[in-house]
């Protein structure tokens, strides 16, 4: 599959923790807007031997890495599909998949347009958080049962493709939504 038909990619990764300074990328999936897989892939993380908070909450075990390759060895497969993409689509992805992605891998999302799904499914799903001013941010489980989708949260593969669901399910809201604007 040529690269450059992926105009739309939806992006996940699951790390060694959540400090983009010093954690490292543990899996990456990236597919596309038909949900065709792109990239899926455990990562072998070059500093970190123990993880045991992550790995409590996605199960990605040092035995389970030990032979993937490192994310620098990926790292010009994974440039490219974002290079050729026109909106990358993920959850949490403005506040932490990027950022992790430009501190820890060098991927370059510099002039990339992207669509935060837990961003605008926050208003969707209406929570109001008064501390902050703005709606609570809910967990992809949460959106994804919102439209009626299960899944096994903290897989990276498998939540890009709940990701693509929810993503979906609001641009079809959206678009009635228009369509009724118009008459």
């Amino acid at each position: 599959m040529n690269n450059k038909d992926n105009k739309v990619i939806i992006l996940d990764i699951e790390t060694t923790g959540t400090d983009i300074n010093s954690d490292e990328v543990l899996q990456i999936s990236i597919i596309n807007d038909k949900g065709d897989t792109l990239l899926n892939s455990y990562v072998r993380p070059e500093k970190h031997t123990e993880r045991k908070n992550a790995e409590m909450i996605h199960g990605i075990s040092p035995e389970k890495v030990k032979a993937s390759p490192a994310i620098s060895e990926l790292k010009n497969q994974i440039q490219e599909i974002v290079d050729n993409a026109e909106l990358i689509v993920g959850y949490n992805f403005d506040t932490f998949d990027v950022p992790f992605l430009e501190e820890s891998a060098g991927i370059n999302f510099k002039d990339k347009e992207t669509y935060d799904v837990m961003l605008a499914f926050a208003e969707e799903y209406g929570e109001w958080n008064e501390y902050f001013g703005n709606y609570k941010w809910q967990k992809l489980s949460k959106a994804a049962a919102y439209y009626g989708y299960k899944f096994k949260a903290h897989d990276s593969l498998e939540d890009v493709r709940a990701t693509l669901y929810v993503y979906n399910k609001m641009q079809d809201k959206n678009r009635k939504i228009m369509e009724e604007k118009e008459y």
